[in-house]
């Protein structure tokens, strides 16, 4: 089945698309953009005893960023995005954890709020995805391997893997969303994405712990790398400067965590299938429902006080109006540009030779 152009996408998934510019600056660990490309990736990375899934990549694409918008109105989702070993007591062994999250807690003396459940979420979800695709409930197996899709890349996104997040506790506040929503977003592109080939994971939870422990060391290296490019910029982080020297520094970790994070997913998506039995993969859905796996809400926002429209619809009004006022300037702007061009011409041209009489 060919993927449909843009043009002929569902309202939900243009909602979905809308909704993720007006995302608050921790709402996710990649951008929405880059839980696209992440996705696709994996789905086409699985390996080709499992080709027939490749062609599931589309479909699960943009579902991989629903989770970040089922924040708006399920406060339970948060948790499932991110976990901080670094909040783990000195000398305490990560990968002795519990499987069983709230024998995990009870152990740390923590609430899953104060340091994330991202990993128990991983494990769970590999297995329902698994149970899916042995029990013929594709829809389901989609729907689980799209919000998997999306914590597993969360989980690989250095800073949702420390408690300093967000620079702070060490006066660089602002870090999250500089490196996340405006450096990766403007410098990087699918193509960087090189996947390793998809292998069987053993042991899904201890993978995913591993994940978080990498993430973690590498959160050190990407705070180091904001500190350095803005003294470089003059501590000035909305500068130029500022921007290219932080991609230089961290250019080639990104676009290897980036394709790590593809290659883990892809090898989730064929633990599942290996675990289940190998069964036959049907032909992949059009769209996937947009409402949560685990509390059924909608992508939708809360409503607002009445006659009023909801801020995201706002915001959507918004995106339209600016982009049809963008035309128009670029028009208007042309068209003066080329008038005073004439002008000048005009005005500096040596006057035409008189005509015979």
């Amino acid at each position: 089945m060919k993927p449909r152009p843009l043009l002929f996408f569902p309202a939900t998934l243009v909602l979905a698309l809308a909704l993720l510019l007006a995302l608050p600056g921790r709402a996710s660990a990649w951008s929405g953009q880059q839980h696209l490309q992440i996705t696709r990736a994996a789905g086409k990375n699985v390996p080709d005893e499992m080709a027939d899934f490749r062609a599931f990549s589309w479909p699960m694409a943009y579902p991989s960023v629903y989770p970040d918008l089922w924040k708006n109105d399920d406060g339970t989702e948060g948790v499932r995005h991110y976990f901080e070993p670094d909040r783990l007591r000195r000398g305490f062994d990560l990968m002795s954890l519990p499987r069983d999250l709230d024998e995990a807690m009870a152990t740390l003396s923590l609430r899953p709020d104060e340091i994330g459940t991202a990993p128990w979420a991983i494990a769970a979800l590999t297995r329902q995805m698994s149970e899916a695709m042995r029990t013929n409930d594709w829809m389901w197996a989609a729907r689980t391997g799209a919000t998997l899709a999306h914590y597993v890349g969360d989980l690989h996104m250095p800073l949702h893997a420390t408690r300093n997040f967000n620079g702070q506790e060490s006066g660089q506040n602002g870090v999250h969303s500089r490196i996340e929503s405006d450096l990766i977003r403007s410098f990087f592109h699918s193509e960087m994405i090189r996947c390793e080939p998809a292998v069987y994971l053993e042991d899904p939870f201890l993978a995913a712990l591993g994940w978080a422990r990498d993430s973690q060391q590498l959160s050190l290296k990407w705070l180091r790398s904001d500190f350095e490019a803005t003294r470089a910029a003059g501590r000035h982080v909305d500068t130029e400067d500022y921007y290219l020297t932080l991609w230089n520094l961290l250019e080639d970790s990104i676009v290897r965590r980036i394709s790590v994070t593809a290659t883990d997913i892809s090898s989730l998506f064929y633990t599942a299938w290996v675990d289940a039995g190998r069964p036959p993969i049907p032909e992949p859905f059009e769209e996937l429902p947009p409402y949560s796996i685990f509390s059924g809400v909608d992508i939708q926002a809360p409503e607002t006080t009445p006659g009023q429209p909801p801020q995201t619809q706002r915001t959507y009004d918004y995106m339209i109006l600016g982009f049809f006022l963008g035309i128009l300037a670029l028009v208007f702007g042309s068209v003066a540009v080329r008038a005073f061009a004439r002008l000048r011409r005009q005005k500096h041209s040596p006057l035409p030779p008189a005509s015979p009489r």
